[in-house]
């Protein structure tokens, strides 16, 4: 199916932007023969990436991120008379650690120091927290010394940056706690506003800047719908899932439980 056919399935610019990635790396592969990979997807690319190597064929792919549950992951393109696995999709691990008396740090501290130092987000994976100021980064091998060698402070706290073994990530739950709210409406800006703390007039230039993204996508539009399941983050305060939609309030408000991650 020709690369144009293929990206006119696709709604939103981040999907065609991850899915004509995709596609260009496999006719790559397809010309060279040799293996090429995308840099770390989140999960709306990733799904769009694989779509358009499903459509494309003359190649197969395996998608990684250095665990299980990953959320995000690289995706290894190679040819389809070849045999790959997970093993051989490039990824490292480093492990940050600031001490058990900066229990206080949290995933969003982590990921601010180490874009502090110009790397891209697309260089990095998922951030686990291993235990109380401390964290196991997956990224791109190239990164990986870079980070080793200065990396050395997150937030107010000096770290100790070393190399894992792919055995040795926690893998562990990311740490959550739930946030019980009303809210008028299930609109973006009210349901945010109630995650984040801040006011929807606060909210309203971070929405029309696309600095909020629903699962995902960057939506500028504050009335937009969300539902149970869905994923709001805001740059800068993190994300949070809606997970519970109760009933109403005998003022006619919505009971909501957001599971805002920390």
């Amino acid at each position: 199916m020709e690369r144009e056919k293929i990206l006119q399935r696709f709604e939103h610019e981040i999907e065609r932007l991850a899915a004509a990635a995709a596609i260009d790396r496999a006719v790559q592969t397809i010309k060279t023969g040799v293996p090429q990979v995308t840099d770390f997807l989140d999960p709306i690319q990733q799904r769009a990436a694989e779509k358009s190597l499903h459509l494309l064929g003359e190649v197969k792919y395996i998608s990684w991120g250095g665990f299980q549950e990953a959320e995000r992951v690289r995706i290894l393109i190679f040819p389809a008379v070849s045999q790959a696995k997970i093993q051989d999709v490039p990824i490292s691990i480093v492990q940050a650690d600031a001490g058990a008396k900066a229990e206080a740090l949290c995933h969003r501290d982590f990921l601010g120091a180490i874009l502090s130092l110009g790397l891209r987000r697309e260089k990095v994976g998922d951030i686990v927290i291993a235990r109380e100021g401390c964290a196991q980064i997956i990224v791109s091998p190239e990164i990986a010394s870079y980070l080793q060698n200065n990396l050395n402070q997150v937030g107010s706290y000096g770290v100790s940056v070393r190399g894992l073994d792919a055995a040795d990530v926690a893998a562990a739950e990311p740490r959550s706690r739930d946030i019980k709210a009303t809210v008028a409406s299930l609109r973006l800006d009210a349901v945010a506003s109630a995650g984040f703390g801040l006011s929807r007039s606060k909210l309203a230039p971070a929405i029309r800047a696309g600095q909020i993204k629903l699962n995902w996508q960057s939506v500028k539009n504050a009335s937009a719908a969300v539902k149970q399941g869905d994923i709001i983050s805001l740059a800068g305060r993190g994300r949070m899932e809606v997970a519970e939609v109760r009933g109403e309030s005998k003022k006619g408000r919505i009971h909501i439980v957001l599971k805002k991650r920390i």
